[in-house]
């Protein structure tokens, strides 16, 4: 042994007879006298005899068993490492690697009592110690986990964030999380939330893929979540092939009870990707009052988004809106349907717009809620179909079951718009063999229902009335006709979108071209881009009745025959 050796051997040994005769002020002081002893020590008696009052001292005031309290030390000691190994510990100590590994239960202790938090991975357990842990050491006291009682939606999801953060960082086990789901729920078991939770009868499994999924929601507002996602609630990042075929195949309870549906892109769904349905954020988060960031007012249309347009009708049609507008001031309408009710009578308005295209069917609608003060909640028939067998009624039946919900929780009900509804009213095919003939069927029906049951104010528009289904006709209570404007009502339309023209100007045009509305606003603002192009602020006449002529395609057919 050389000289310098010799002397590192000495020091190192006055150190530990130092630290066997010194007397502990604090926690920390404990633990560095038995990280010291401990070197090399292969943790025999000789050992524990040594640091027998150090360990006295920390375990007394940790509250933990000896082997603990030595095995903490040696953590504590390698605290700013964050990949902590059982393997680095043995070495330390002298030992092989089995002999740490047949303390694992102490080692779990300190995990559940959060001194030490593991990540586990496919090859590996990982041990790192925090922040929070060392703060309290340094001030003398053993460590507690905040464990404050989760009392609302809110502070659950708070909560359930830290969880999903911790196991993605493969800090917590897959059971761990479950019991932890299962915990706070307990905790908010009468919030609405929980207790329509239990209403579905569903296994643990699925209650937590849910709650995670409610999570990612709520957190991000994730709307695509996909199985490459939903690894990291499972060990090993990876999620279990027999859950990923109930949910391929819709056998799972989270469809059962229209809980969650597959992603549509591009008109196909997507058999990897799912998000909640509408109607679970209405009925299990409705208490977060997510409106607060707009998302339970998502593709609600505000009344006064719709820029004021005064509309020119024939006088028929014009006596009818003005009806059905004044009936609809929120006021009157609660009247009317009291009265109704008193009188045991269906209380909903449904509304049918048909005509031509171009006669103001849709526009009449945004000015409607722009009077009467409603939101609009558009149906997008391309969303609710669906390439999946029975998606699409369930789509359409959670659109009404929204709608019922937005109804309940608003002061004044928004109007349910079906836009081109041809696609959904059309007449329902007997004996229907093909499965697309047989899902048109079940969609109308499951409309036809739901307009019976309607509380609120549905306005349907169409283009064409002769494929309307009798069953549809009979359920409309107000059925308007926008037909083509007279030539009167066409030179009222002109003189409304060009306050310039003169009567007599306003009238020739009317009487030589049979144009709707939306074509004279087509020409009106034709006119208005080349004024803006030639600089020139009066409209020439002769400019417009071109712009008349070119307004329709021409098509020309081909000759038959010689």
């Amino acid at each position: 042994m050389n000289e310098s050796t010799k002397s590192t051997y000495q020091d190192k040994s006055k150190q530990k007879e130092n630290a066997v005769n010194a007397k502990p002020k604090s926690i920390l002081e404990a633990f560095e006298y038995i990280v010291e002893l401990a070197e090399n020590s292969n943790l025999d008696s000789d050992f524990l005899h040594k640091a027998s009052a150090h360990i006295k001292y920390a375990s007394r005031k940790l509250k933990l068993t000896p082997v603990q309290t030595v095995l903490l030390a040696i953590f504590i000691d390698r605290s700013e490492d964050h990949n902590i190994k059982i393997s680095s510990i043995a070495e330390y100590l002298g030992c092989r690697t089995i002999k740490i590994l047949r303390l694992a239960g102490d080692v779990d202790a300190l995990e559940a009592k959060r001194y030490v938090r593991a990540a586990r991975s496919r090859t590996s357990v990982c041990y790192r110690v925090p922040p929070a842990v060392l703060e309290s050491l340094r001030n003398n006291k053993p460590y507690v986990p905040v464990n404050d009682t989760v009392s609302s939606l809110d502070g659950f999801f708070e909560r359930i964030n830290l969880l999903i953060n911790e196991k993605e960082d493969d800090e917590l086990t897959y059971a761990t999380l479950v019991a932890e789901t299962k915990h706070l729920l307990d905790q908010i078991k009468d919030s609405h939330f929980a207790k329509s939770l239990m209403r579905c009868n569903m296994d643990d499994d699925e209650i937590v893929l849910f709650t995670y999924m409610a999570h990612m929601y709520v957190e991000n507002d994730d709307d695509n979540i996909r199985f490459d996602d939903m690894d990291c609630i499972y060990d090993e990042n990876r999620m279990p092939r027999w859950m990923k075929n109930l949910l391929r195949s819709h056998s799972s309870a989270l469809f059962a009870n229209r809980l969650i549906e597959n992603v549509n892109e591009d008109g196909m769904a997507r058999s990897d990707a799912f998000k909640l349905t509408e109607a679970a954020k209405e009925e299990f988060l409705d208490e977060l009052n997510l409106s607060r960031i707009g998302r339970s007012e998502k593709d609600l249309i505000l009344p006064d988004s719709f820029p004021e347009k005064r509309l020119v009708y024939n006088d028929s049609e014009k006596r009818q809106i003005e009806d059905l507008t004044s009936i609809l001031g929120e006021e009157r309408f609660r009247d009317v349907q009291t009265r109704l009710e008193k009188a045991g009578m269906r209380t909903g308005f449904c509304c049918l717009f048909y005509g031509t295209p171009g006669t103001g069917k849709t526009e009449t609608v945004y000015q409607i809620a722009r009077a009467t003060k409603r939101r609009i909640l558009r149906v997008d028939i391309d969303k609710i179909k669906s390439c999946w067998i029975g998606e699409s009624e369930k789509n359409i039946k959670a659109l009404f079951e929204r709608y019922r919900n937005i109804c309940k929780n608003s002061t004044t009900a928004p109007i349910l718009l079906f836009n081109e509804a041809d696609a959904v009213l059309g007449i329902r095919m007997e004996n229907a063999a093909r499965a697309a003939d047989k899902m048109e069927n079940s969609i109308q029906n499951i409309i036809l229902q739901e307009m019976e049951n309607l509380e609120g104010i549905m306005i349907a528009t169409t283009n064409l009335t002769s494929n309307l289904d009798k069953a549809f006709e009979r359920r409309f209570l107000y059925k308007i006709q926008f037909s083509r404007p007279t030539a009167e009502t066409r030179a009222r339309i002109w003189q409304s979108m060009m306050p310039c023209l003169k009567d007599d100007e306003a009238l020739a045009l009317a009487q030589q071209f049979d144009l709707s509305g939306g074509e004279i606003e087509n020409i009106v603002r034709k006119q208005s881009v080349s004024s803006i192009l030639s600089g020139k602020e009066t409209a020439d006449l002769s400019d417009i009745f071109d712009l008349c002529r070119h307004e329709r395609l021409h098509t020309s057919h081909p000759r038959i025959g010689f």
